[in-house]
């Protein structure tokens, strides 16, 4: 092996570590802006019909950018699983 081998396997790992952090706080932003996109359309809300109509309009236009493995039914129901209803 060169002299140079333990130098160039650093200085890769240490580029390809710096590309994964900078692609994870691209990620972290654009979660956040979606994020705050969602808490804009819930605030126009009502009721809960609207809630849900808003929530789906938001699913609907950005599910593929934030690739989530959840489909909007599975989501909404895990969200108001611990909802307690007043009647």
């Amino acid at each position: 092996m060169p002299d140079n081998y333990d130098v160039v396997k650093g200085s890769l790992l240490r580029y390809i570590r710096q590309l994964f952090e900078e692609i994870e706080e691209e990620l972290a932003r654009s979660h956040e802006e979606k994020y705050a996109l969602l808490e804009d359309a819930l605030e126009s809300s009502s009721d809960e019909d609207e809630l849900r109509v808003a929530f789906e309009q938001w699913y609907t236009d950005h599910a593929d950018e934030l690739e989530l493995d959840y489909e909007i039914e599975d989501i909404w129901d895990n969200a108001l699983a611990e909802v307690e209803y007043e009647f």
